[in-house]
Order: C-alpha cells, then structure tokens, then sequence
C-alpha cells in the first residue's frame, strides 16, 4: 500500500524595503515550542530568500485530505537573526533604549488575528514594535520608585489590560527598585508589565527563556485559527514585514 502526500503553501513571510524590493538579511527560526505546533499540525518550514513559508500536508485519498487541521488560536514564534551587519545603518528603526528587539505579529490593536497584510503596527516597522526581552522564569524588571513606592507588579493582557499575574512586594528605599519575576505561568509571552503607581512602570515585555538567550534581533510571532486550507490557492497566506531605509548622507 502506497500513501501519497501533497504540499501545499500555507502561508508565506516576505521582508521588504518600503518600495517592495527584497531584504534578505535575515535567518529565521522557529522556537522549539513552535517546531512542536508544526509537527502536531503537519506543517513544514522552509527558509526562502527574504523571507520563508510555511507548507501543510494533505493525504489526497481521505475524504478530509488536509492533515492536523488547526480548529484553535495557535501560535507560531520564530527568532530572526540578521545576517547582515550593517542592517541598522541602512533600515530604520534604532534599536532604543538599548536592549530592546522588534516584535512583530499579525494581530490588531484588539488582538485579532490577520490572515494576510502588514507584521508591523503600521505600513513599516518602527520603534513602538520595540519590547524588552527576558527569561520567563527570571524576568528583570526595573521599577522607578520617584513618584512613589508601588507594593505590587503585575503583568496584562496587552489588548484588553486584563490581569494575568501579580506579584507583592516591599519597596526599598531609593530611587528605584530591581526585581525579578517569575512568569513562566503565563500563557503566552507578551505582556504588559505594570505597576498601581502611575509612571513607576509600563512597559511591553516579552517573557521567553528561548528567545532571550539565543540572540535573536527580531520576534516573529504568527497567529492562526482556522483550517489552513482556509488560504488562497497557490500562493496562501501572504505576510510582509517592511522596513523604511535610512536618508542617504
């Protein structure tokens, strides 16, 4: 007995400068909680020149041909790393304050998923993409004790400010305040981390001990939740992240 498997692309990643010319300076890969949700789902990663797709598999003798259909709100993360030096002396945006990498997702401002169009909050990337990064088991956290000593900080739904996490504590006395916390419970890595005292601290973070440690300049996260046959027929779902080059001097 023979089994037959076709490929078709699922979605595809184009980088691009803001005239639509191809940017390859980047090595992208997936997390290794990602290459998980690829294997459940049967879906194929394959680096492209700027850019890469993504495949799922099909078995063209079943009455559903499409294997590991997604049927909930799944995630896929891919660290980028440039293979270009001298990317940030050609492309916008400056990587400040320091330590600070891009996320870039296909979600809206109410945290909907986007099945095609922009990775970026506007038509290219630019500084309120940048979050801090941190280990999710020991995430560090600088709190601004000026305006007054907060008892509690918590981490929020980045869309609707729900709380996800809390932790107490007895400020110090001093200017300012440095802790680490512990959210590797929460379910996805990026949050708000706030604090009850206005100005103290509110800043989006992304809490990853994979992503922190391995050096990635970039975050890709890729947000799906319908069937992956549910894309355009050949080319899939399309996504671009573009980046605005820098005045000639």
């Amino acid at each position: 007995m023979s089994f037959v498997r076709q490929y078709r692309r699922f979605l595809q990643v184009s980088f691009e400068d803001d005239g639509g010319q191809p940017v390859d300076a980047f090595d992208v890969r997936p997390t290794a909680y990602t290459r998980k949700v690829l294997a459940n789902h049967a879906l194929i990663f394959r680096s492209g020149v700027a850019g890469f797709s993504i495949y799922s598999r099909r078995n063209p003798d079943e009455a559903d041909p499409l294997i590991g259909p997604i049927s909930s709100r799944t995630r896929m993360s891919f660290g980028v790393r440039l293979t270009d030096p001298q990317f940030y002396n050609r492309f916008h945006p400056d990587l400040l304050p320091a330590g600070r990498q891009i996320l870039l997702d296909n979600l809206d401002a109410s945290g909907t998923i986007q099945t095609s169009g922009a990775l970026s909050n506007g038509v290219t990337v630019e500084q309120d993409e940048l979050v801090q990064t941190g280990p999710a088991s020991s995430f560090p956290v600088t709190i601004d004790l000026t305006g007054g000593a907060p008892d509690r900080l918590h981490a929020r739904d980045r869309f609707d400010n729900s709380e996800l996490f809390e932790l107490s504590f007895t400020a110090p006395p001093g200017p300012v305040l440095r802790l680490n916390a512990d959210l590797s419970s929460l379910e996805h890595p990026a949050v708000r981390m706030t604090t009850p005292v206005a100005g103290a601290l509110d800043q989006l973070v992304y809490a990853d001990d994979e992503i922190s440690n391995g050096g990635a300049e970039m975050i890709l996260d890729l947000w799906w939740e319908q069937r992956q046959d549910a894309v355009p027929v050949p080319d899939g779902a399309q996504f671009t992240a573009s980046f605005r080059p820098r005045a000639s001097p």
